[in-house]
C-alpha cells in the first residue's frame, strides 16, 4: 500500500472518531437535560402534594365569587346552611375592605390549621376559641386536656408564606368566627378582669394602668394607707383584691391605641386578616344554628355523630348574652357606647352588627 493510501485511510479514521465523539457529546447533553427536566418536573409535583407548601408567586387573590360559588355547591348538596345570609355576610366583608382600602397582616399564631383535614381556622379569643383550639388539637391526636391556649405554637401553620399560600388556596376550608362586639367585650371584661377568682394575665397586665386613671388617689403617698400598690391592688397570689369597674375598664381602653390591643379585645379585621383570606364560612356565634355548626363539622371533614361541642357561648364566667351585656351597659352614657361604637366600627360593618339595642342600656347621664 502507498504512503499516500495509508496517510488516507488514518485520515478517515480520525474523522469517524470525532465525528462519533461529537455524536456521543450531543447525546449526552440532551439525555442530561432531559434527566434535569424530569427531575424538575418531579420535584416541583412533590411540593405541590406536601401539605402547607408555599408558592408565594403563585399566590392569587380569590374572588368572593368563588367562594359564593362553593356555598351554592354545599347547598345543592344537601348541606344545612342559610345559603342567602352566608352570601350575604360574605359580600358584606369584601365590600367594606374595599370601601376602606383595608389591607391587614398575616400573624402566623393567630391560624390553625390542619394538613390531613384540609382546614385553617383563625382563633378570636372569647369567642368559642377555647373549643376550637381543641377540636383541632384533636384533630392532630395531640391528646391534651388543658392549656389549649398553648395549642397554637404546635398548629399554626409552619411558616408565613405557608399561611399566604393557604390562605387563599380552592381546595383548604377556612373558617372565621364572631360575634357582637359589645357582647365579646363584656364577656371579655368578666373572664379576664371581673372574675378575681383566679389570676388571670390580663388583671395583672392592666389592672393597675385601669385604676391610675380613674383612682389616682391610690397611687398617691398616704399613712393612712399600708403597703405599696401592689399590695394594696394584688394579693399574694396575684388575683386581684380591687376590682376596676367595667365603666372604669371602658374609659381606659378607649385611651389605648387600637393597634396594641390585647388578643381579648382586639379587632376582628386586624386580627385574622380577613381582607387577605378567602374564608369560605363565617359562623356567627351569637346568631348560630346547630345546622351551621353540622356543616363546619362536615367541611372539617369529621364525623357529626362523634363530635361534641359544649355549649359554644358559656366560659368560665358563664354565658354573656344580650341581656347580660345590656345590664353591664346600664352604668354607661350613650357617649361611651358611641365611643365604643367609632373604635368597633369596621367590625361592626362587616359583620352586620347594630348598635340600637345596646343605646337603651345606658342609664348614666355622664
Amino acid at each position: 500500500m502507498s504512503v499516500k493510501a495509508e496517510c488516507f485511510k488514518c485520515g478517515l479514521c480520525v474523522v469517524f472518531y470525532l465525528v462519533v465523539c461529537f455524536i456521543l457529546i450531543n447525546m449526552k447533553k440532551s439525555f442530561n437535560l432531559k434527566e434535569e427536566q424530569t427531575d424538575n418536573l418531579i420535584a416541583t409535583e412533590r411540593q405541590l402534594q406536601t401539605p402547607g407548601f408555599s408558592i408565594p408567586d403563585r399566590i392569587i387573590k380569590k374572588n368572593v365569587e368563588s367562594e359564593l360559588d362553593m356555598l351554592r355547591i354545599d347547598e345543592l348538596n344537601g348541606e344545612t346552611i342559610d345559603l342567602q345570609k352566608s352570601t350575604t355576610l360574605l359580600k358584606q366583608v369584601s365590600n367594606v375592605c374595599a370601601k376602606y382600602n383595608l389591607t391587614t397582616p398575616f400573624i402566623k399564631r393567630h391560624f390553625l390549621y390542619n394538613a390531613k383535614h384540609r382546614s385553617l381556622y383563625c382563633w378570636i379569643r372569647k369567642i368559642a376559641s377555647t373549643s376550637f383550639t381543641k377540636l383541632f388539637s384533636d384533630m392532630s391526636n395531640r391528646q391534651v386536656s388543658h392549656n389549649f391556649y398553648k395549642e397554637v405554637d404546635f398548629l399554626s401553620p409552619k411558616s408565613l408564606k405557608d399561611l399566604q399560600y393557604l390562605a387563599t388556596n380552592n381546595t383548604v376550608f377556612k373558617l372565621l368566627i364572631v360575634r357582637h362586639p359589645f357582647q365579646r367585650l363584656v364577656s371579655s371584661y368578666r373572664d379576664r378582669i371581673e372574675d378575681n377568682s383566679r389570676y388571670t394575665a390580663q388583671s395583672w397586665l392592666y389592672a393597675r394602668q385601669i385604676l391610675y386613671l380613674s383612682r389616682p388617689e391610690l397611687f398617691r403617698p398616704n399613712i393612712i394607707q399600708s403597703g405599696n400598690i401592689l399590695q394594696r391592688v394584688f394579693s399574694a397570689n396575684r388575683r386581684l383584691k380591687m376590682v376596676p369597674s367595667f365603666r372604669e375598664f371602658l374609659e381606659w381602653l378607649l385611651k389605648q391605641p387600637p393597634g396594641y390591643d390585647d388578643d381579648h379585645w382586639a379587632q376582628y379585621y386586624t386580627h385574622c386578616a380577613v381582607c387577605d383570606t378567602s374564608y369560605n364560612f363565617i359562623l356567627k356565634l351569637d346568631e348560630y344554628t346547630f345546622g351551621e355548626v353540622n356543616y363546619v363539622l362536615s367541611k372539617l371533614k369529621l364525623d357529626k355523630s362523634k363530635i361534641y361541642l359544649p355549649m359554644l357561648q358559656r366560659t368560665h364566667a358563664g354565658i354573656t348574652n344580650f341581656d347580660i351585656t345590656c345590664k353591664y351597659f346600664n352604668n354607661l352614657t350613650t357617649d361611651i357606647i358611641l365611643q365604643l361604637y367609632g373604635r368597633y366600627k369596621v367590625d361592626f360593618e362587616m359583620y352586620n352588627y347594630k348598635i340600637d339595642m345596646y343605646l337603651p342600656c345606658a342609664k348614666r347621664k355622664n
